[in-house]
């Protein structure tokens, strides 16, 4: 029953994926506020609310019943190897750090976007609990990153670090900028974006690269979407902040 739920769960977390990360650039480069980039965004934000839940419901599952999920795979000699068991439950991790980190970006950046000013409601404990799930899973995810020498698990712990930090910043600074929202809910949309586009290259997108990158140089698919994300967000942050600073002077 667990091991037929789990695979309704993985098609439906493959399909609605693959659909998110085409509709992903609908809202990134429509006109800001045209009716496309608000319908666009309002789906693109129901689909990854959907694909991070069943990610997090699945990874969940294999933690509970690893033997009855993926038995075949951590099999040795008709024995379960315990070193396959260890970095298969770290790989689990990974999953479920981005997972995480993808609905913490994406409910971040629908919330910020109905709330705008007002913060209030984004400062109960329902809303701020995954942002703290968040901090603690990271560090535990960076250290069994470095343990099995998985660079890409690291970077990602980094990555939910300071994804974390920075909403619970603008949860509780005292005073924030008029359209801080909107740098909040732009920075959370590209985040989601890095998550999901990370997850399909170093998934389901492994494949397409095999024969051309060997060995460490496997990894960089992997990183290129945080290699653009990143600066993107950072760029973003500062367009968005310009105004205010040119008004300001």
């Amino acid at each position: 029953m667990m091991l037929t739920l789990h695979s309704l769960l993985l098609k439906l977390h493959i399909v609605l994926g693959v659909i998110a990360l085409l509709l992903f650039w609908l809202p990134m480069l429509s006109r800001k506020g045209s009716s496309l980039h608000r319908r666009s965004g309002r789906y693109y934000g129901h689909i990854m609310k959907t694909v991070a839940l069943s990610g997090l419901v699945m990874t969940c599952m294999v933690w509970f019943d690893p033997i009855g999920i993926k038995g075949a795979a951590l099999l040795a000699d008709g024995q379960v190897s315990e070193r396959k068991l260890a970095f298969f439950n770290m790989l689990n991790l990974f999953l479920f750090l981005l997972s995480l980190l993808t609905w913490v970006t994406i409910r971040h950046a629908t919330g910020s976007l109905l709330c705008k000013q007002n913060r209030e409601p984004l400062k109960h404990w329902s809303y701020q609990a995954p942002v703290w799930l968040l901090v603690v899973a990271a560090p535990y995810a960076a250290w069994q990153g470095f343990l099995f020498n998985m660079p890409l698990v690291m970077v990602f712990a980094g990555i939910s670090l300071v994804t974390s930090f920075s909403i619970l910043a603008y949860l509780h600074t005292k005073t924030v900028t008029a359209n801080r929202w909107l740098i909040e809910h732009a920075s959370a949309m590209i985040g989601s974006g890095i998550a999901a586009y990370t997850a399909f290259f170093a998934f389901g997108g492994r494949a397409l690269f095999a024969e051309l990158l060997t060995g460490h140089w496997m990894m960089l698919p992997w990183l290129i979407p945080s290699l653009i994300g990143v600066p993107a967000t950072i760029w973003f942050k500062r367009r968005l902040s310009q105004p205010l600073r040119n008004s300001a002077s």
